[in-house]
Parts: structure tokens; C-alpha cells; sequence
């Protein structure tokens, strides 16, 4: 309740529902929509297979970034990347694209992968080990939210607007879960304070000027 009552907490929750919902809307869509694009049903399971690949192979990758840039920089990069993607899936279905499709289906399944594990990684570096399993229960329970908004109303999106709309409100909600991430802080450590953990934690960096 101390972590929840931080604000931070539930900040994660909402852009975990957001980004988690954009993800499995990608999951559940791409294929279809690949096959009203025209591209055959041999592209469209080539394209769910980079999916799924690249979303797992995605999830080592942002270790090591996340080292390197901090957490919250990288996690705002990775939703900024998936919120690119799907701008990126709609404009090269609708041109018949073949090529720019396989390459914003490989970014869809980066970004959709890459953020679990920073969300995992921010939660005790907030809020400390302690109450770990706890905490990031509370917040990993936002997948079961995101999970209905990228499954049933994805799908009455789409019978509305068509895959043009769901893939712009797709994109621009990725956006927002990417904003948001900029508020997102370490309890009780002001930003200068931050900044200077920074600089220790990486002396390397310091040292370069």
C-alpha cells in the first residue's frame, strides 16, 4: 500500500493496461490485417512469426540498453518504438509494401516484448526487493486489462473504423503510454538526486565528461 500510495505504482499499472493492450492488439490483428492487405496467407504467417520471434528476442536486448541509457529511458524508447510500428504496419499495408511490412512487423514484436521486463526491473528499483512479488503482482495484473482492450474492443474498433482507425488509435495510445513514462520517478529521490545516482552508477560515462 506504501508503494501504491506513492502514485508511481499505479502510473505503471496504466501504462502497462495502454502498451499491453496496443501489444496484443498487434498479436491478434496483424495476421488478418496482412491478409486484407493482399500479401497471401504465406507472408501473413511469415509476418506473425517475426512477431513472435523478435518479441522474445527483444526482451534480452533491453537488458543490456537498459544498462546503459537507465530503465525509465529505455522503456519510454521501447513504447515509442512500438507506437512507431504501428503507424509503420497500417502505411505499408495499405501501400501493398511488402518489404517496409516484414520490417514494421519485426519492430511490432520488439516493441511488444521489450517492455515486461523493464516494467519488472522498475518495480524493485523503486520500491525495493522487499514486497517484490507483491508489487509487481499488482502491476503485472494490468495485463489482464490491456488483454480485453487488445482482444474484444480491438475487434469492435476495427468493425467501426476499420483497420485504418484501430491502428492510429493503436499508435497514438502507445504514444500516451509512452508520455506517461516520463512522470515516472524513484520515490523520495528528487531528479537532481536521481542524476547523481546516475553518474555513480555509471562512472564510465562520468569519466568521458
Amino acid at each position: 500500500m506504501e508503494a501504491v500510495r506513492t502514485g508511481m505504482l499505479p502510473l505503471m499499472w496504466v501504462c502497462l493496461v495502454i502498451i499491453g493492450g496496443v501489444s496484443l492488439f498487434g498479436i491478434n490483428f496483424q495476421v488478418p490485417f496482412a491478409k486484407v492487405s493482399h500479401f497471401g496467407a504465406f507472408v501473413a504467417a511469415s509476418s506473425a512469426g517475426v512477431l513472435a520471434i523478435v518479441n522474445g528476442t527483444g526482451r534480452a536486448v533491453v537488458g543490456w540498453a537498459s544498462d546503459k541509457l537507465g530503465r525509465r529511458q529505455t522503456l519510454t524508447l521501447v513504447l515509442v518504438i512500438a507506437a512507431v510500428a504501428q503507424f509503420g504496419v497500417l502505411y505499408a499495408g495499405n501501400t501493398h509494401n511488402l518489404v517496409l511490412f516484414m520490417v514494421f512487423a519485426f519492430l511490432t514484436g520488439f516493441g511488444g516484448g521489450a517492455f515486461y521486463p523493464l516494467f519488472a526491473a522498475l518495480v524493485p528499483d523503486y520500491f525495493g526487493e522487499n514486497n517484490n512479488a507483491s508489487n509487481y503482482g499488482l502491476v503485472y495484473s494490468a495485463k489482464l486489462v490491456g488483454g480485453v482492450g487488445g482482444g474484444g474492443l480491438a475487434a469492435g474498433v476495427i468493425s467501426v473504423w476499420g483497420y485504418t482507425g484501430a491502428y492510429v488509435l493503436a499508435g497514438c495510445i502507445a504514444l500516451l503510454s509512452a508520455v506517461l513514462t516520463l512522470f515516472l520517478r524513484q520515490p523520495g529521490r528528487k531528479r537532481h538526486q536521481l542524476a547523481e545516482t546516475e553518474l555513480v552508477a555509471r562512472p564510465s560515462a562520468a569519466a568521458d565528461g
